[in-house]
């Protein structure tokens, strides 16, 4: 089995922000409120960070032409819609843009209007993850967020009326359940808020306290007043079941949709296959090798030199190669609506019927509990997470398939 021919996905990072979110890990670079990325204050900044990103994204050597793009930080909507143009113009004269490509850019309120939005549509987006979080003015100031509940609300309008106009092909709102303070009764009407501009898209995450964020300190101080577990699985059935009466379809664990708006960018992740990725901080897996760059500025710019003139890196080279192993395959598979197959994808990966068998009656019989639980699905061959209970506890189920797969390996 070959999934990896040539990549045809993107992803590109922009690690600036105004600020770090209270909840964030990610490799990103906050220069304050009053930027102007194009002649103003940090310019300079991210015009030198943009030479060294273009460097990256044309010392590729198999290049081949793109379906999807993602420009994700950060807020790339700090750069001027310009910036964002000759990025997206590399790909086309280099690589290759097919026709009807998805190209997605995230956006954060407050730091874009509608005139930006303009701009970025005419350099070619066609998508936008606007990254609401909460319509919830007092948890997003203790989130650490910059805008307000009115910037969300202006936002949803210009990508609504944009959406509207066929300016642009779809739009998603982001969300984050399970906030500080963001209880039952504040998370139903952050979904009824949320649904009132019609987002084609909505994806809804969990709140992961990580580590070296500024929530991870106040929860080890015992100062962060989050749902409890009871509290935090409600939220997630009422999101699950509010989102479905209002006619979205759960695609995947944290993504729901109206037909034909899933995002085809993250679905690459998620079928397993290969995508380029450029950027600080950001993974790649072109041919099945997982690489992830520098998270520091410096030392990206140090590795994109030295990638450019010594190409370090054989993750990058289609000489390198590899299979993702069956284990990753099945959780990918798992996390969406489709499921899996367990027994075809083990003959994809070329097992003999004799090793089919033994270790496919193995793998059921660990799944057994799930099912009978009512975590867990299945249809002959095929397995699904049951929605919502076994999406929200897919964890274990998972869990024991790696430990499945550590013991027959």
């Amino acid at each position: 089995m070959n999934m990896y021919k040539y990549p045809r996905s993107a992803y590109i990072h922009i690690p600036f922000c105004h600020r770090r979110c209270f909840y964030c890990d990610f490799a990103v670079v906050p220069i304050g409120d009053n930027i102007d990325s194009l002649n103003g204050n940090k310019s300079d900044t991210v015009k030198d960070y943009l030479t060294y990103l273009k460097k990256e994204i044309l010392s590729i050597k198999h290049k081949s032409p793109l379906s999807t793009i993602y420009i994700g930080g950060g807020t790339p909507s700090i750069l001027d819609p310009t910036q964002i143009e000759d990025l997206i113009n590399i790909f086309r004269k280099y690589y290759g843009i097919d026709r009807g490509a998805e190209i997605t850019m995230e956006v954060d309120p407050a730091s874009f209007d509608e005139y930006s939005l303009n701009g970025f549509i005419n350099a070619g987006i066609n998508r936008f993850s606007l990254g609401a979080q909460s319509f919830n003015d007092e948890i997003l100031k203790k989130s650490g967020r910059r805008h307000t509940k009115d910037d969300v609300f202006n936002s949803c309008s210009w990508l609504s009326k944009a959406k509207n106009e066929n300016f642009i092909r779809s739009w998603s709102l982001d969300l984050i359940q399970n906030l500080p303070e963001s209880g039952t009764n504040i998370w139903t009407i952050d979904l009824k808020e949320a649904i009132k501009f019609l987002p084609p898209h909505i994806s809804v995450y969990d709140l992961i306290i990580e580590d070296g964020t500024v929530f991870k300190k106040l929860y080890d101080l015992g100062k962060l007043s989050l749902p409890n577990n009871d509290e935090s699985y409600e939220n997630s059935a009422l999101t699950s079941l509010f989102l479905k009466q209002s006619g979205y379809v759960r695609y995947e664990i944290s993504n729901y949709s109206i037909s034909g708006h899933q995002s085809r960018h993250n679905r690459v992740y998620w079928k397993g296959l290969g995508w380029w990725s450029f950027g600080q901080g950001s993974t790649s897996s072109p041919w099945g090798r997982r690489f992830t760059r520098p998270k520091t500025t410096e030392l990206y710019k140090e590795w994109v030199t030295n990638q450019c003139s010594l190409a370090l890196d054989e993750s990058l080279l289609k000489s390198s190669f590899k299979e993702i192993d069956l284990d990753e395959k099945i959780m990918l598979n798992l996390r969406t609506s489709e499921g899996v197959n367990v027994r075809n994808l083990m003959k994809e990966y070329g097992w003999s019927d004799e090793k089919i068998e033994g270790n496919y009656l193995k793998l059921i019989k660990t799944w057994d509990k799930y099912i009978d639980g009512g975590l867990l699905k299945n249809e002959g061959d095929r397995f699904f997470l049951s929605d919502p209970k076994g999406m929200e506890l897919s964890n274990q189920i998972l869990i024991d398939m790696f430990n499945w797969w550590e013991k027959i390996n």
